[in-house]
This record gives structure tokens, sequence and C-alpha cells, in this order.
């Protein structure tokens, strides 16, 4: 029963965008007991969610209607800067921290999205861009995200890496 009891301690629950929770559940898959996401601990997704976890105090509520259920990281080895946090105690992400942890996420879908598109154009584009994003959104089973909204998101990345020269127009006389 304790057993039980402290492994339902060490997931918690927050509210981010529902595409960047169905993209990190489908990348790391979720937990078949918990239903939480086992994030390795190689990531920069780990160390955010690390840092980030504080004591619940009594005035803080918890996140009871959140898409996103999250295994807490334990680090005991290899800790020389901070000590260690037991997920048992240390098993509260603010309000703060999840937006952290959601532009985290976010910065990690649009790194990949981007990435599959610039090798597709590297590669003379041997696909067409909307196809590629289909093939993302299938790999991923994203469902709450159009892929005209990733579209738009690609090329405003693309308008910001490589922005279009304004041709000088001189009048002849």
């Amino acid at each position: 029963m304790e057993q039980k009891k402290w492994a339902t301690k060490r997931v918690v629950t927050i509210q981010i965008e529902q595409y960047l929770a169905e993209y990190i559940c489908a990348k790391y898959r979720k937990d078949a007991t918990t239903g939480g996401v086992k994030i390795p601990n190689t990531t920069d997704l780990y160390f955010c969610v690390w840092e980030n976890m504080s004591k619940q105090r009594i005035n803080q509520p918890d996140v009871i209607d959140g898409n996103l259920r999250i295994h807490l990281p334990s680090r005991r080895a290899g800790v020389i800067s901070s000590p260690w946090k037991d997920p048992a105690y240390y098993n509260y992400l603010s309000p703060a921290a999840a937006k952290e942890i959601e532009a985290q996420i976010r910065r990690m879908f649009n790194f990949e999205l981007h990435r599959v598109l610039l090798e597709n154009e590297e590669f003379g584009r041997q696909r067409r861009n909307l196809d590629v994003i289909y093939d993302f959104i299938h790999s991923y089973q994203l469902r709450s995200i159009s892929s005209d909204a990733l579209l738009k998101n690609y090329y405003r990345f693309r308008n910001r890496l490589r922005p279009k020269k304004v041709r000088k127009y001189q009048k002849v006389v």
C-alpha cells in the first residue's frame, strides 16, 4: 500500500496546449499503470522538470483537470550543484513551472517539425510540404492541430530564417 501511495505522488498533472500533450505522449509513450509520461534523463525537458520541482504549500491547490501527467525525475547520483530532491516530497509544479515546461515542449515540437521540413527542402523537395506535415501528424497521432497551422508555423520560421530581400526600384530618367 505504501509503495502504491509513493508511486502516485511521483506523477504530476499539468495543463498545457492539447497538441503539445499529444506530441509528448506519443514521443515518450505513456506508462500503462499510472498514465504518466516517463521522460528520459538525457533530454532538456527532464532537467526543466527537475529544476521546477518544489514542495507544495498548504495554500497551493493540486491540478486535477490537466491533460499531461508526468513522472517526476529522481536524480540521486551525479548531482553536484543541488541537493537531492525526493519526488515524494518535491512533487509540485506551479503554474509558472507548467508554462516553462510547455515552452520547452513547444521548442522540441517546433525543432522536430522544422527539421523534417528543412530536410525535405534540402534534398530537392522530393515531396510537397503538406505531405511531409501529414506524415508528421500521422506519426505523432496529432488530432487537435490542423496541417494548415503547422504549415503556417513553418513558413513564419522560414521567413525569419531567410527573409526575402526587397527589390529596389529605380526610376529611369
